[in-house]
């Protein structure tokens, strides 16, 4: 198939001519690819991906969550319960508040649902992506005369890595901050043009509400600009040097720079204000915590190790990464070789031998511009005003976002070779370039959506999600520890997600101040608040106490040694009656060994086990009488042998086993839980439906069971539709397909026993069911659905 008809370059010219004549038609063209951008967004009303990008995502969207009226608009991610009882604030008081008010009105329609409020946030963040690259086009329309060159230059400088994986980031320093830019670019073009100063002054005012990126625009512009005007005055016939400082006082370049800076300081006089009444009144100003950050060229010991400091923050380190940003940034994403997570780790030699010339060839180009020459040096520069004087942050990795910023590098390349070609080959041939470009943006959006939107990240997010949001829903305005024993995709989500109106206590203050509730990803039946819940539960602390307590008391260890550990549930305790602060600070080791080598993970089958190492602090439940516990879930597959222990490192790297253990619990484990499991099939009584799977009834879970299966029976995943007898108990979204879906997989909700007898169980709601519809289906290659088994019960009668 052929999109545009076979035509001898005669015509085929002589049609690009009647497309150039059409002036609406590159703004139509970059309206369809920033269309892509959002159809590609997808279903992101979670976090889906284990990376700093999603870590500061949800920081964002917990300080957008706080920021209300009561808190007098301060910026925090959290707050601690003190030993005193007051909150004690996490404060991110650095940056202006524009950006997150932002993210707070477009989640404010959302209330009731965390999931919607994040896609609600996604989506506001594409928009400024958008309106950043059509401030681009616009402003590249004017200094070139040309929507064609605009259009070209405007898509491949959006179409890098870095513009793309960070297009959705959630924060006010990100795509807001870089629409803040390129807003007061588009301002400073009008005033080189026309000389509107005003429309100047209120873009600039508008950009540095939203964020600080702004001020490395302004300075190169007014510096060059002040520069510029003060040869002209000396190069008058008879130089006064009053008349010359008069001059140069009241030129507009001044005024626009006492205008920012003045704006600037009372932004800033707000955020210090806030800090110093949260910090009551106590802390001197020099040491509030954004004059620390203004003041202090050192990287925060707290952040990064002695390590990271040393491998990134030395100038050739730092200058390398810059120009990797650069040559990541010049290259539209379609066409790097480098995956997105290499873009943001370490420097990719490819980048940064790209970068240089880059860079090199945009000053030598800048050499040869006649007009408006101030305006292109200081985008160019703009990347380096920032991140130069913010090296001690700029140098690190985990700050990958920052590299848009050096697009005013790409845009400057790309708008001189575009006008050289130009030159040479007519506006034709580039009209016939902004297709190649719109194709190379739309592709490059397509492959950074499939990269990193159908993962297994995704999909354990999503579950995530939905447990922390019935977890915060029923823990509201409560005070709650959270025990981080939890996986490590769940991290960012519970960042936001037990963050605003849930308290969490610091760790000094759980003597002094019990809480509420604990989170942790070890499920005890018997006393969980959200039994539904699939990686992360709610327990009511005086319960969860007393109930570890009872089985502590009630069981014999499996291993006795420094730290007694017990095992329950799949979950080992590791408990010591009488601890101190230095029995916790070694790190612990954790190696089950499985029964069937296959079910480790890949990386964990050439030493055939899966280890688990971890540190008290993270999994502890420090406990009344200094009595110690550490509850760390083991994994799902049957376990072989469990090597645990607590080691140190010498300072040859070596380490030494402060005390370990080991234990052999497959016997143990199947035959407790076949008791268990026997027991609810008994109580159940004879099959609800009789299928491949039977599928028996107790109380309000589903059991289904298979004698003798293989994993390939249990690979193809379940369908669970519910008919409720009321419609009204379907959540919204279910309601137009008049049932409750809830699909499983096999590996999430079974096990397999002895005997090779397959057993999954699955929580039902608790809203009366009319009839239940369930088995198992596999996808076609043409992307149709065929049920392997299947099976229906009508419990009750529907609601007329």
């Amino acid at each position: 198939m052929t999109f545009l008809p076979m035509k001898t370059p005669k015509a085929f010219a002589h049609k690009l001519a009647h497309l150039q004549s059409r002036a609406w038609l590159p703004s139509a063209l970059l309206l369809l690819a920033l269309a892509s951008v959002f159809i590609f967004g997808g279903d992101r009303g979670h976090f889906y991906r284990e990376s700093h990008h999603d870590a500061r995502s949800a920081r964002s969207m917990a300080i957008a969550e706080n920021l209300s009226v009561k808190h007098n608009f301060l910026l925090f991610p959290a707050q601690t319960l003190g030993a005193d009882g007051e909150p004690a604030y996490e404060l991110y008081n650095r940056v202006p508040i524009g950006g997150y008010a932002l993210i707070k009105l477009a989640t404010l329609p959302f209330g009731d649902s965390l999931s919607a409020q994040i896609y609600a946030a996604r989506m506001l963040m594409l928009l400024f992506f958008a309106a950043a690259a059509a401030l681009a086009y616009l402003s590249l329309r004017r200094l070139t005369a040309s929507p064609w060159i605009a259009l070209t230059a405007a898509l491949l400088a959006f179409s890098s890595a870095y513009c793309l994986y960070y297009a959705d980031l959630i924060s006010g320093e990100a795509m807001i901050d870089l629409f803040a830019l390129l807003l007061v670019f588009h301002g400073m073009v009008i005033f080189e043009q026309e000389g509107r100063f005003l429309q100047l002054l209120a873009k600039t005012c508008i950009a540095l509400l939203l964020g600080w990126h702004a001020y490395a625009l302004l300075l190169p512009f007014i510096v060059f600009g002040l520069e510029r005007e003060l040869f002209k005055a000396l190069d008058s016939s008879s130089p006064n040097p009053i008349r010359v400082l008069g001059s140069l006082i009241r030129n507009r370049y001044m005024a626009l720079g006492a205008a920012a800076l003045l704006f600037g300081i009372s932004v800033l006089t707000f955020n210090l204000t806030n800090e110093y009444l949260a910090l009551n009144r106590e802390t001197p100003l020099t040491d509030l915590p954004s004059i620390q950050a203004i003041t202090s060229r050192a990287p925060d010991a707290d952040t990064y190790s002695a390590e990271e400091i040393a491998r990134y923050l030395p100038w050739p380190a730092f200058l390398e990464r810059q120009f990797h940003y650069i040559g990541a940034m010049a290259l539209p994403y379609f066409f790097s070789p480098s995956s997105v997570e290499r873009t943001t780790e370490a420097p990719s030699r490819l980048f940064v031998l790209l970068g240089i010339p880059v860079l090199g060839a945009s000053l030598i180009g800048l050499l040869f511009v006649r007009r408006h020459k101030i305006l292109l040096v200081s985008l160019t520069l703009s990347g380096f005003f920032w991140m130069l004087p913010m090296r001690h942050n700029t140098a690190f990795p985990d700050q990958g976002f920052e590299a848009i910023f050096h697009i005013g590098v790409a845009i400057t390349l790309l708008s001189l070779v575009l006008l050289g070609l130009r030159r040479l080959s007519g506006e034709r041939f580039i009209a016939a370039l902004s297709a190649v470009a719109l194709l190379a943006f739309v592709a490059s959006g397509l492959r950074m959506s499939q990269l990193t939107n159908v993962t297994q990240t995704s999909v354990n997010h999503k579950e995530t999600s939905a447990d922390l949001e019935s977890i915060r829903d029923m823990a509201a305005e409560g005070k709650v520890i959270w025990a981080r024993s939890i996986p490590s995709h769940a991290v960012s989500p519970a960042i936001y997600y037990l963050s605003g109106r849930i308290v969490i206590p610091a760790e000094t203050a759980l003597s002094a101040h019990s809480p509420d509730f604990i989170v942790a990803s070890e499920y005890l039946a018997e006393i969980a608040l959200t039994p539904r819940n699939r990686l992360l539960f709610l327990y009511a602390w005086d319960d969860y106490h007393t109930h570890i307590t009872e089985i502590i008391e009630a069981s014999e260890p499996v291993i006795r040694s420094d730290f007694d550990v017990y095992i329950h549930d799949k979950t080992l305790m590791y408990v010591k009656d009488a601890c101190h602060a230095s029995d916790t600070v070694a790190p612990f080791f954790l190696a089950p060994f499985p029964v069937d080598e296959n079910d480790l993970p890949d990386k964990a089958r050439q030493h055939g086990f899966e280890n688990h190492d971890f540190g008290f602090e993270e999994n502890s439940i420090r406990q009344s009488g200094e009595r110690c516990v550490a509850i760390v879930p083991l994994p799902h597959y049957d376990i072989a042998r469990i090597h645990t222990g607590q080691y140190t490192q010498r300072a040859d790297g070596s380490t030494v086993h402060l005390w370990e253990g080991e234990f052999h619990p497959t016997a143990r484990l199947i035959n407790d839980m076949l008791r268990h499991i026997d027991e609810l099939i008994e109580q159940a009584g004879d099959p609800l439906i009789r299928s491949d799977f039977d599928v028996y009834l107790n109380a309000d879970r589903l059991i289904y069971v298979k004698g003798i299966c293989r994993i390939s029976d249990t690979d193809a995943p379940f369908f669970l539709a519910l008919y409720p007898v009321d419609e009204n108990d379907l959540s919204a979204g279910s309601r137009q397909r008049g049932f409750h879906n809830l699909d499983f997989n096999f590996q999430e909700n079974g096990s397999r026993q002895s005997g090779e007898r397959c057993v999954a169980i699955v929580p039902l709601p608790d809203y009366t069911i009319a009839r239940i519809h369930t088995g198992q289906y596999i996808q076609r290659a043409d992307g149709s659905f065929e049920h392997t088994w299947e099976g229906e019960a009508r419990l009750t009668e529907a609601a007329p």
